[in-house]
């Protein structure tokens, strides 16, 4: 949408749309597809965290279920 917009600016003053532009347009949407990588893997490995922290919560709840049981049998 921004380089639909930025071509159709350009090609509205009359002059097109230079090499140099389209260069930099491309990089640009190389450097947007390079950043949405990024905030992808991140959001991936933020899941991953996600889950490891549930299992070490659940691991934590179930220890110390385990010694209210045995605290209640051993008084």
């Amino acid at each position: 949408m921004l380089a639909a917009a930025f071509i159709s600016g350009m090609v509205g003053c009359g002059g097109g749309v230079s090499e140099e532009q389209m260069q930099q347009l491309n990089d640009l949407k190389a450097e947007v597809e390079s950043l949405q990588s990024q905030v992808n893997a991140k959001q991936d490995e933020k899941s991953q965290l996600q889950k490891q922290i549930a299992d070490k919560d659940a691991k934590i709840k179930q220890y110390l279920d385990d010694i209210a049981a045995v605290q209640k049998r051993c008084p």
